[in-house]
């Protein structure tokens, strides 16, 4: 593998969500095997469907809790990029044969496949550093108190 791929593959998923944490690893580790690369699309494809439900536990349903990883992972950035980069990998995951296998589902090349796995791995990668560190800070906040 070249730098690129190993700085990516070697961020290890550390969240207090485990089978989120559970879905990357797994991804990543079957997406080395040429012949499981569609089914690592799909454990990453699961994994952002996944953190988009990250903050359920504080009551909120999926489409607020995305909306509220969006505004994290936007700060000092831009929020409107992040939302439509969200719709959009949302939208690909539901039209392309990632998540869904109906004969409708339009069918990826290799080549596409490695694409939008790296596309979602890089988000997903963004999503958790601004997760771990939004869980470090509030674990040193209950530390203080």
């Amino acid at each position: 593998m070249n730098i690129n791929i190993e700085l990516l593959f070697d961020n290890e998923a550390k969240t207090s969500d485990i089978e989120l944490n559970t879905l990357i690893e797994e991804a990543k580790e079957r997406f080395i095997n040429p012949k499981d690369k569609q089914i690592a699309l799909e454990k990453i494809w699961d994994a952002f469907e996944r953190i988009k439900t990250y903050f359920s536990a504080e009551g909120l349903k999926k489409n607020h809790s995305a909306s509220k990883l969006v505004e994290i992972i936007s700060d000092n950035f831009d929020k409107d990029f992040m939302n439509d980069e969200f719709k959009k990998l949302t939208n690909i995951g539901n039209s392309y044969r990632i998540r869904h296998h109906e004969v409708d589902k339009i069918e990826l090349t290799p080549e596409h496949t490695n694409y939008f796995f790296f596309r979602m791995l890089t988000l997903i990668d963004l999503c958790l550093i601004f997760l771990n560190t939004k869980e470090v800070e509030e674990t040193n906040v209950f530390a203080m108190i």
